[in-house]
């Protein structure tokens, strides 16, 4: 009489539960990379927002007095931008701090803080 080849029934479970485990893992790793990605490219168009923002006050000559909020809608998004200043030794150099989050329009509020910037506006003398 011939013995039968093949897989018994417990080898096939054995190996779909392994197979199983693995694709969940590669899953979760392909998720969290997607998530990463998503986060990265989202600071990296708040980053920009902010930027312009300083290059703004410059360009302007603005000098600010205290807080400034502004809602702006640049890099296909949403944002609000928070100005805040601080005095240095010299009157004529403060100390700009940009804050830059995500505002949701329909619900009028800020959802998350993405990036801050720092950055030393100085008042340019009338010639």
């Amino acid at each position: 009489m011939k013995k039968n080849k093949g897989f018994t029934l417990l080898e096939v479970m054995v190996a779909l539960a392994i197979f199983a485990t693995a694709a969940m893992a590669l899953t979760k790793v392909a998720m969290q990379y997607t998530q990463a990605t998503s986060n990265a490219v989202l600071r990296t168009k708040a980053q920009f927002v902010a930027m312009n923002a300083a290059a703004q006050m410059e360009i302007n000559r603005e000098w600010l007095e205290g807080t400034q909020s502004e809602q702006v809608e640049q890099q296909g998004e949403n944002w609000q931008i928070d100005k805040s200043t601080q005095p240095t030794v010299s009157p004529d150099i403060q100390r700009v701090t940009v804050q830059v989050s995500l505002f949701n329009k329909e619900t009028g509020k800020v959802e998350a803080g993405i990036t801050n910037i720092v950055f030393f506006n100085y008042r340019i003398a009338a010639s």
